[in-house]
């Protein structure tokens, strides 16, 4: 026998339902934003473009990367997770955003509790790059003039919080050696200081078409293995170099997004990343395919907070405060009218 009472509820059961929950059931129903928190040009925005595209292809609404540069990511990814926290927005991350960032300095977000991650799509070999007619032929022709002329030889990279600036630390540390540190705005303004000739090398995953080129050569790999590409440079570990550059390049977004909004967008972009056609563009970037969906990410980055903050205080360098006591993103501003948002204290 049918409950009357039970049944006549029903209707207002599913009016109940959480405005989150009806938003899920129709995601996308506009335009998605992928904030890159670094200027044109460089792996993270191209490959992110890839992406984009692929995902609107899948999902039927425009994906439109902005790039949002400053404080080597930190800026725009803060602004990216800025509630609402509705799906609209993801943010392309790195090394540099959420692991090196954070800890040299009092970054506006806390990696693991304020970001919800989507995907790892790409281990983005560094390699350390010299100008074609550098006179540099060798690493050990590098190593050789800086130790004949200590603090003089001259390296670019996007800056202090960057892990191939971590790389060049532990091969001066490693080589007894001493360079002179010049930061650039972005990937591919140090990369062409180099080629210009403004620095001696810089250590970049943006080589592959200046290589191709003849505008670069590549000295050493900071990976743990060649690449299949050029199997004759060597690596820093070969090199008695004791660094590998950690493989951190995906999306996220803030952290509080309806789960199935994040599962939605999660399975469209690990389709894309694992797809032949995604597989043999990374090719042609010289790039190797490193996928792992968003709870691996996130357990991945969780182990290696502690581990380079030892490396970052071994160097000597100032780490920030632990993660817990970071301060949470304050909420965009809204115009005139609007109601702000509200802080739901997500954890």
């Amino acid at each position: 026998m049918i409950d009357r009472r039970r049944f006549l509820g029903l209707p207002l059961a599913a009016a109940a339902l959480p405005a989150a929950v009806r938003a899920a059931d129709r995601f996308p129903s506009r335009p998605v934003r992928i904030v890159v928190p670094f200027p044109p040009g460089g792996l993270t925005d191209v490959s992110a473009r890839r992406l984009a595209q692929m995902a609107s292809e899948t999902l039927g609404q425009p994906f439109v990367v902005e790039n949002r540069p400053g404080a080597n990511g930190l800026v725009g990814t803060a602004q990216a997770i800025r509630p609402p926290a509705d799906g609209y927005t993801v943010v392309a991350v790195t090394t540099s955003v959420v692991l090196i960032g954070p800890l040299l300095n009092d970054a506006p977000f806390d990696p693991l509790r304020d970001l919800a991650y989507l995907l790892n799509y790409a281990g983005p070999s560094h390699a350390l790059v010299v100008m074609a007619d550098s006179p540099y032929r060798t690493f050990d022709d590098l190593i050789a003039d800086a130790r004949r002329r200590p603090g003089e030889v001259t390296y670019g990279t996007v800056g202090v919080a960057d892990a191939a600036h971590f790389g060049v630390m532990a091969l001066s540390q490693a080589k007894n050696v001493k360079f002179n540190h010049i930061p650039y705005q972005g990937a591919s303004q140090s990369m062409m200081a180099a080629v210009s000739g403004e620095v001696a090398f810089t250590p970049t995953s943006n080589y592959a078409e200046m290589v191709k080129a003849g505008k670069l050569r590549v000295l050493a790999l900071l990976d743990k293995d060649r690449l299949p590409a050029m199997p004759d440079v060597p690596t820093f570990s070969e090199l008695g170099v004791g660094w590998e550059f950690p493989w951190i390049t995906g999306f996220a977004m803030a952290a509080g997004t309806p789960e199935p909004i994040r599962r939605t967008l999660e399975s469209t972009f690990l389709q894309a990343a694992r797809s032949p056609a995604f597989g043999a563009y990374l090719d042609g970037l010289v790039v190797p395919r490193y996928v792992l969906d968003g709870a691996q990410m996130r357990a991945d980055l969780a182990a290696k907070i502690p581990q380079y903050r030892k490396i970052a205080q071994d160097f000597g360098l100032k780490t920030s405060a632990a993660p817990a006591r970071h301060a949470r993103v304050a909420p965009a501003a809204k115009p005139p009218g609007q109601p702000a948002a509200i802080d739901t204290g997500r954890a």
